[in-house]
């Protein structure tokens, strides 16, 4: 019985650090591939003074290498893209080089939630890592992909 309290408990709060949920990417973020020594996840959320500075309630990020992983993140990325309601994105030689997705807002209340999805796989194999980066707050588009940038 406490196992199954304790695991309830564990599920419970894996499902509440994942903003993403209900978009296709959730499936990299929450994939399990925290495992691999070569992926680096990140969860930020509260009142740190570097979201509070960025406009930014909640991200998510994930690096890994891009031959493992560009394949399995593209599509899901390109599904949820769809929806978006801005984008910008970039191509080289026939391959997702960098996509900036402005998703519909979630709404908390009467509070509108600004949520982006970014991507960005170096050209010619200069970056050998594919970063995916899932934002959210009140952080408007080009400061979004500023910080993106940046990172």
């Amino acid at each position: 019985m406490k196992r199954l309290l304790l695991f309830m408990v564990i599920s419970a709060l894996s499902v509440s650090l994942s903003a993403a949920t209900g978009l296709r990417v959730d499936k990299i973020f929450n994939g399990g591939y925290e495992s691999d020594s070569e992926v680096e996840l990140m969860i930020m959320s509260g009142d740190s003074n570097f979201l509070k500075s960025n406009g930014v309630s909640f991200m998510q990020l994930f690096k890994g290498p891009s031959a493992k992983y560009a394949s399995k993140i593209v599509p899901l990325l390109k599904a949820d893209g769809s929806k978006a309601i801005g984008q910008k994105v970039t191509y080289d030689k026939g391959r997702l080089h960098y996509a900036f997705y402005s998703l519909p807002p979630k709404t908390a209340g009467k509070v509108k939630i600004n949520r982006y999805i970014c991507y960005l796989d170096g050209p010619k194999n200069q970056l050998k890592n594919v970063m995916l980066l899932y934002i959210e707050g009140p952080i408007t588009p080009d400061k979004a992909n500023r910080l993106f940038k940046s990172m």
